[in-house]
């Protein structure tokens, strides 16, 4: 009962136990494997999925802008977007939320803020120390260490969530059959690698024999045909049956292929990028547009979370928004085509198209090329008017 009202607390349904410790998990879990934050990193396929997701993100360049109306400015970038904390830098900080979010669900972010309403710092804090009070005015207060703040120093951001719930649903959890099945997988090839519990072969005989002979006829054989390949002679009606198991014959590399392609699912990864088998196929041809659809389709809901998180710390209209370019970026011969006809048509200059690529201005690269336009006609050039007599 304690740990059924810890969870309570914790704003969770009272059937929900993470550690499985209760009788009727909220998620079922057939596999009988403890799933929790330190024991689902024991399969590559999770440790794959959060990881490339927190990678993909924190790698990109985060930068504040102006709204201007129909277009953003980009403006300096503060102290608190480079060095969030005195502990981390950005990308420790993005990766670790993303991470946090990918695995509990829900991510906070304890950001107080000074007299002129500018966050002073940005920490994560792990999700099983925050219960959240709310109270019958629908006003929120978050418990941490047995201190209570504010909601305006806490910021909360949720993977999945539905109306009523006070924290968004673990991926975690919700895969808990999922992921302990491949626990249980690799737990059994460990175990049938490592003991070596099944024997190559075994001597057959119809006659009853003591424990003494059946010692002696293995010593003798092992003897005679250890790492030799010459004729065995069997007599007193002995006979050699070979024994052929391994872990490709219980089909559980299938299993383990199977999970793997259920976890990218879930995470709505490109199973290329796990490193599956029998998935989508990439050629250079399309990987440029791999790399699009899964900034658009991957990346972006989890970017735009931490975005608009991010956005709120800052009076409007400042927004925060990640630069995806480098991750959509077409090959050289694309990119600099593309460039060509943006100055040509002059909705580039030519030190603009430098800066894309990471170059330095030149001197008069600042003016933009007037577009070619067909040249207007002379007057000579027209036929003599008729006299229409008006």
């Amino acid at each position: 009962m304690a740990i059924w009202r810890k969870t309570e607390q914790r704003g969770l349904p009272l059937s929900i136990d993470p550690n499985q410790i209760t009788a009727r998990p909220y998620f079922a879990n057939y596999s009988g494997e403890l799933i929790n934050e330190n024991t689902i990193f024991s399969t590559s396929a999770v440790i794959a999925a959060v990881s490339l997701l927190a990678d993909s993100i924190a790698a990109m360049p985060l930068y504040l802008y102006r709204d201007r109306g129909e277009r953003l400015v980009r403006g300096k970038t503060p102290a608190i977007l480079v060095r969030p904390n005195d502990k981390q830098l950005m990308f420790e900080f993005v990766h670790q939320t993303i991470a946090t979010l990918a695995v509990h669900g829900v991510a906070f972010i304890y950001a107080p803020k000074d007299a002129n309403g500018y966050p002073l710092e940005l920490r994560n804090i792990h999700p099983e120390k925050v219960i959240i009070h709310a109270d019958t005015d629908g006003g929120i207060e978050y418990e941490i260490n047995r201190q209570r703040f504010p909601n305006d120093d806490i910021i909360q951001i949720n993977w999945l969530i539905m109306p009523g719930q006070k924290r968004g649903v673990s991926p975690i959890d919700a895969l808990r059959n999922t992921v302990g099945t491949m626990i249980a997988i690799d737990r059994f090839l460990a175990s049938f690698y490592g003991e070596g519990a099944t024997p190559s072969s075994v001597l057959e005989t119809d006659g009853q024999i003591t424990e003494e002979q059946a010692r002696i006829l293995r010593d003798s054989w092992e003897e005679a045909h250890w790492k030799r390949r010459r004729p065995a002679v069997l007599t007193g009606g002995l006979k050699w049956r070979p024994i052929s198991a391994s872990a490709s014959d219980m089909d559980t590399m299938v299993h383990r292929d199977a999970i793997i392609r259920d976890i990218a699912r879930a995470y709505r990864i490109p199973l290329h990028l796990m490193l599956g088998t029998g998935g989508d196929n990439q050629t250079y041809q399309n990987v440029e547009a791999a790399g699009i659809n899964f900034v658009r389709h991957t990346l972006l809901p989890w970017m735009r979370r931490l975005e608009d998180a991010l956005s709120e710390l800052f009076p409007y209209p400042i927004v925060v928004r990640f630069d995806a370019d480098e991750l959509q970026r077409a090959d050289l011969l694309t990119r600099v085509r593309a460039q060509q006809i943006q100055i040509q048509s002059g909705t580039l200059s030519p030190n603009e198209a430098r800066e894309i690529e990471g170059l330095e201005p030149y001197e008069g690269g600042d003016n933009f090329v007037a577009p070619t336009t067909t040249p207007s006609i002379g007057t000579d050039a027209l036929p003599p008017e008729k006299d229409l007599g008006i």
